[in-house]
């Protein structure tokens, strides 16, 4: 068959690394959007409960089974139980966008948010109030809470995963690939933990760096690892030295910078075009973040991974250890195949 218009790997990885960079625009512009309508909506979720049982909240403390308060102290009670749940709101917004958990602030975001609850439930007691009012105040003063803490947390997770404190997800292998005689339970256990212990974000890597690890289909990843860093460095728990280093100069690399280097082609030559402009004595990291359309806590983890030597390959860090963990027989070519013809 002839292949002459099938275009070449060069090519697709040219074209692939491009791609990003041209819808990224597009892409952080719709992200701000929605989540700008996130935000809206979640406010109003917040704030309507608290509109709705402002009534009931002054009711109840001027009624005479309530506090019993006159003058204009009822609806100082509600200004200084909501007030008091608006700061705790903010700061734990504040502390998610920290990517720190809430603490204090979370739980007495629903201490206030259950007294609110039970003086609109005993106020919805009386004779005279709607018969839906008992149910409905109350669980709309924990509904705001509740969606609030979900937001929050999903929001803590994406910004710990993105600064490295959280380990990111595995590739979803799907269920088809785990079912036995369907697909291979076994060689997709070991990928799984592949994935897991390199960081790796695609499931095609995972099961290349698996079968580059453990060629005979052993689940032993762990023990794969080791030994092919004993083989590559074996002297290095015994004399590193106090600065971190080998004794042949060569620096011990955070697990977190290794972790956070794309494994998928595009990506990765992304960093390589963001630290060759680096490079330049006058390139000034927001300008370079402006750019490229990538904030500048990525552009510090691109300079550390320059400076420390792992973008000088133009094939990624871990795609390079499991191909390094594998003896030379076993190694895969790096010859690409012709693309098959399916006409």
């Amino acid at each position: 068959m002839n292949n002459a218009g099938a275009p070449s790997p060069a090519g697709a990885g040219l074209a692939a690394s491009s791609r990003p960079a041209a819808s990224s625009r597009a892409a952080r512009l719709l992200t701000r959007v929605l989540l700008s309508l996130v935000a809206v909506l979640l406010t109003v979720v917040i704030l309507t409960p608290i509109a709705l049982s402002s009534h009931d909240l002054i009711a109840w403390a001027a009624a005479p089974t309530g506090l019993a308060l006159r003058g204009p102290w009822p609806a100082l009670v509600f200004l200084a139980l909501d007030a008091a749940a608006g700061v705790c709101v903010l700061l734990a917004v504040y502390s998610a966008w920290r990517g720190q958990p809430a603490g204090v602030f979370g739980v007495l975001i629903w201490c206030f948010a259950a007294g609110s609850a039970f003086a609109n439930w005993r106020h919805a007691t009386t004779p005279q109030a709607a018969p839906d009012a008992g149910w409905f105040f109350p669980a709309m003063s924990l509904a705001g809470p509740a969606l609030l803490e979900a937001v929050l947390g999903r929001l803590r997770r994406w910004i710990q995963t993105g600064s490295g404190r959280r380990s990111r997800p595995v590739p979803a292998f799907g269920w088809r690939r785990w079912t036995p005689g369907l697909g291979a339970t076994r060689d997709t256990y070991g990928a799984y933990r592949t994935a897991l212990l390199l960081g790796l974000d695609t499931v095609e890597a995972a099961i290349t760096a698996y079968h580059t690890l453990c060629p005979d289909g052993s689940l032993h990843v762990a023990a794969a690892l080791r030994a092919r860093h004993a083989a590559g460095h074996p002297q290095q728990g015994r004399d590193s030295d106090q600065n971190g280093t080998q004794p042949t100069g060569i620096p011990v690399l955070p697990v977190d910078l290794m972790r956070r280097i794309p494994v998928d082609p595009g990506a990765y030559q992304r960093w390589r075009a963001v630290w060759a402009d680096l490079q330049h004595d006058s390139a000034d990291p927001a300008s370079t973040a402006d750019h490229h359309q990538l904030s500048v806590r990525q552009i510090q983890f691109i300079r550390r991974a320059g400076q420390a030597g792992l973008l000088d390959s133009p094939i990624p860090p871990a795609v390079r250890l499991a191909e390094l963990a594998s003896p030379p027989d076993t190694q895969p070519e790096t010859t690409t195949a012709p693309a098959p013809d399916h006409r």
